[in-house]
């Protein structure tokens, strides 16, 4: 068994995975799904739903764009250099990002919805029904595959979190042996979809008490959530980088 491999394998998915769970829009979107006065469970589920196939596909994508290594060799190629150079700037743009948004204090969640809407935030509330947890509006298909989509495009193919994802995919390919590979997609998918089983959890068992939990995480992950996510992009973003460098035909 590699070790190194392993190791490395693990570091990046818990890591960045980290990442993903310390997002606050993510969770506070999930919450939202669970504070809804009377579909918080059917929202939920299907919130949990459309994350878990939009991260699983952002993940794929990963593994797609990244040629199966060759085992005990790793020759200088420019599509090694290019995948691992465009990753590392994607996690430098997230990294820049974050911390862009923790020294301005910018705040990308949601607005409470305190008084009716009007213009266009009425528009976006018929559109995207789940989000008013004041509503009830009849459940059909598109109050189902709306809730979907709001699922899909925040956890898994939002450009944020399917930048992680991808980097993800691209470190199981290079990684070796199965445990390793296994363990990583566990790992990452575990910490990226609880955001949205935690609030799933709560709307199955104690659905009166997700506006509360909503505001007390949505403090905590605005104040500390970014300045982390963004040291981990950094980080990572460099070592992507330096594996880039390296692969680099000479």
């Amino acid at each position: 068994m590699d070790f190194s491999s392993l190791h490395q394998a693990l570091t990046t998915a818990f890591s960045l995975g980290m990442v993903v769970l310390l997002s606050p829009e993510v969770f506070i979107l999930a919450l939202v799904m669970a504070a809804h006065k009377s579909r918080a469970r059917l929202n939920s589920i299907v919130f949990f739903l459309g994350s878990s196939i939009g991260l699983f596909f952002a993940i794929g994508i990963g593994l797609w764009i990244t040629p199966n290594p060759t085992p005990g060799v790793d020759h200088p190629s420019w599509i090694h250099f290019a995948v691992r150079a465009s990753i590392g700037t994607a996690l430098l743009w997230v990294g820049i990002y974050r911390t862009w948004q923790f020294l301005t204090g910018k705040d990308d969640r949601k607005p409470k919805h305190d008084s009716s809407p009007t213009g266009l935030k009425a528009k976006f509330l018929a559109f995207f029904p789940s989000l008013n947890t004041n509503s009830e509006p009849p459940i059909g298909i598109h109050y189902i595959s709306s809730t979907f989509l709001i699922g899909l495009f925040t956890t898994g193919l939002h450009p944020k979190t399917s930048i992680l994802a991808i980097t993800v995919g691209h470190q199981i390919t290079r990684a070796s042996g199965n445990l390793a590979k296994v363990s990583a997609f566990a790992i990452f998918s575990f910490l990226s979809l609880l955001p949205a089983i935690v609030p799933l959890l709560l709307a199955i068992f104690r659905p009166e008490a997700g506006p509360a939990i909503k505001q007390k995480c949505s403090d905590f992950l605005e104040k500390n959530g970014r300045w982390i996510a963004a040291l981990i992009c950094f980080a990572f973003a460099f070592v992507l980088w330096k594996d880039a460098l390296t692969s680099l035909p000479r």
